[in-house]
């Protein structure tokens, strides 16, 4: 209680110094990249959310194997952490659903032939995309995988119950995470030039760039927004009966209001619509394929009741069905380089998530990454969305990111509305994002 006055008591008492709704200005109309506006995605997100929410607590998608262990090849010292708060419970083997435990790289290829309209967006793979595709060097152009592929049969996998081990707050900060943003914003987002010269990455400067690199960014910022806003979400917050999990209003204004971004903090809310929509894009191409999916654990009833909601939700999504137009990206004769640039950045970023220090943020970001990986490679790959070899993994991952974004748009709505009530308006703490030198402007600091 006592944590909550204090934050309550700090915001209402500021100076008025700008406009409230700066932060949420620039989240009206269309989404920048997108044939979609950001009114019909809170739309189809409020019929889609609750039923989410509660698919991914299916035993399915509960529960996730994967090594965390593996070594980090960017730099030589990892380190840990030592915070209570970066700690993760494994499960034990009685805790796994046997299917799960016995069967859980099990992939479910297709099982009739049956032609299904995938949605209003022409999905003809132009000629350029073929070429590309055959262009690229050890990969399948009918599965594509945008992540180095997660060895789950390692003796030091484990399964981890993700209701146990939810993404929030942990503390987590200074140079050991600073180090991870600097590296995938630095190294492996494309840059924007002007006069030949290399400037930084903001809303304006990357209309310099191409689409596809500019879809590259925007996923890239948008999942880095939604991390965010869960942290501000639940972060730790002590009352008379101890630490409790809730919102921060100040460190979500901290990482977004205009005033400590300079300028940018709405821009990177807005690319958290673009992320989610091209992750929904991904799920509702490949329908035919969840159709024919086992979602196996080893109770049928459950495995049924899984596949049933998940068709369902898919269904409900394409009310939205002109989202995201994969179709107009890797055209011309530079297709295939650019592709494959798109897949060898987005691998490394895949690989950097191993050199992060705080356990459940890895999990986290693991996950993410690889969910947003594969809609990448549905989106993508050159054969028939039923036809890919996908793995649960894979699948888990698709779904559990999808949640993610989900949650976080929920969370907007909720800091808005907490905004409004409190008729906050003073001047935020500084972003870690701010910009002090080149390249620098999303370095936030903090997992």
């Amino acid at each position: 209680m006592w944590g909550y006055l204090s934050v309550f008591c700090v915001l209402t008492t500021a100076v008025l110094s700008f406009e409230l709704p700066a932060c949420f200005k620039h989240l009206r109309g269309q989404v920048d990249d997108c044939y979609c506006k950001v009114e019909d995605v809170d739309n189809t997100h409020s019929v889609s959310f609750e039923p989410l929410s509660e698919l991914v607590q299916r035993n399915y998608f509960r529960y996730y194997k994967v090594n965390l262990d593996k070594p980090c090849i960017f730099w030589k010292e990892r380190g840990e952490c030592t915070r209570s708060t970066c700690a993760l419970k494994t499960c034990t083997q009685a805790e796994v659903p046997v299917g799960l435990a016995d069967n859980n790289n099990k992939s479910s290829g297709p099982t009739c032939e049956e032609e299904q309209e995938l949605s209003k967006i022409n999905n003809v793979i132009s000629d350029d995309r073929i070429a590309a595709l055959q262009k690229l060097e050890k990969h399948e152009a009918d599965n594509i995988n945008f992540c180095v592929q997660e060895d789950e049969e390692s003796e030091k996998a484990e399964f981890y119950d993700l209701l146990q081990n939810p993404e929030r707050y942990t503390g987590y900060s200074g140079e050991p995470a600073r180090r991870i943003w600097r590296s995938i914003y630095q190294e492996n987002c494309f840059k924007p030039k002007k006069d030949s010269l290399f400037i930084d990455l903001t809303h304006k400067s990357i209309n310099y760039m191409c689409k596809e690199k500019r879809v590259f960014f925007r996923a890239v910022s948008g999942l880095h927004s939604s991390i965010s806003i869960h942290l501000a979400a639940k972060y730790p917050v002590q009352d008379f009966f101890g630490q409790k999990w809730g919102p921060n209003l100040a460190e979500f204004s901290r990482r977004f209001l205009p005033e400590s971004t300079d300028g940018e903090g709405p821009h990177w809310l807005k690319n958290l619509y673009f992320v989610y929509l091209v992750e929904m894009r991904a799920i509702t191409k490949a329908l035919p394929l969840w159709k024919r999916w086992d979602f196996y654990t080893g109770s049928t009833e459950e495995d049924t009741k899984t596949k049933e909601d998940v068709v369902k939700i898919v269904e409900s999504l394409l009310s939205c069905p002109d989202t995201f137009d994969e179709a107009q990206l890797f055209k011309g004769p530079a297709a295939g380089e650019i592709l494959n640039d798109f897949l060898v950045h987005f691998r490394n970023i895949s690989q950097i998530m191993d050199c992060v220090t705080c356990d459940k943020c890895r999990l986290w970001g693991k996950i993410q990454i690889r969910g947003l990986g594969t809609a990448l490679k549905i989106l993508f790959s050159g054969g028939k969305p039923e036809n890919l070899a996908l793995e649960r993994g894979e699948v888990v991952t698709l779904f559990n990111a999808f949640n993610q974004l989900s949650h976080s748009l929920h969370y907007v709505k909720q800091f808005k509305d907490q905004m409004d009530y409190s008729e906050y308006a003073g001047p935020p703490e500084e972003s870690d994002r701010k910009q002090d030198n080149i390249f620098s402007t999303f370095s936030r600091g903090e997992l």
